[in-house]
């Protein structure tokens, strides 16, 4: 009888926590969309954990000459990006304030991504193999941004959290 109530207990205060997690920081933006999210770590952690680790992917990159090698195309894709910028504050009014930075690795890979934050970079496979206009491109990095707007990452860490504490407490029970 005793364990069914500390888990009983247990489970009441993992669900409290869970719901006081659950948030949304975006507008709904022109389409409205709406939707609440788990939330249990911070955008600025997030932030500074995605700068770091995009500060070692340049790093990397750059390593192996292959960060921003075509020096037009890196004009390109920033030109893009700013142009980009502004829309942002549809879905949240202090993106455009972020510290974006925009770069572009020389790879065939078909790959581009926006970490939290505004941290850009496009692989130069993506434009060059499938031979993409400037409206492609933005059609691309705006589906990433948006992603980033939306603060997927933050909610995808946050559910891992979330499940990593289930599983502790699981086995902590048996």
């Amino acid at each position: 009888m005793m364990t069914i109530r500390l888990i009983t207990a247990i489970s009441c205060c993992f669900a409290l926590v869970a719901a006081s997690g659950c948030a949304s920081t975006t507008a709904g933006g022109a389409v409205g969309a709406q939707r609440s999210q788990l939330l249990l770590v911070s955008s600025s952690e997030l932030e500074g954990m995605a700068e770091q680790s995009y500060a070692k992917l340049k790093a990397d990159a750059s390593g192996k000459g292959e960060l921003n090698r075509d020096a037009a195309m890196l004009k390109r894709v920033r030109a893009i990006a700013m142009r980009l910028k502004p829309h942002t504050a549809v879905f949240r009014k202090d993106a455009p304030a972020w510290n974006w930075e925009v770069n572009v690795i020389s790879s065939k890979e078909l790959n581009a991504f926006c970490m939290p934050g505004g941290k850009i970079m496009f692989y130069s496979g993506l434009i060059n193999q499938l031979n993409l206009s400037d409206e492609e491109i933005a059609i691309v990095m705006g589906h990433e941004i948006a992603h980033a707007l939306r603060e997927h990452s933050r909610e995808q860490v946050s559910q891992a959290m979330a499940a990593q504490t289930a599983i502790s407490v699981g086995t902590a029970l048996l």
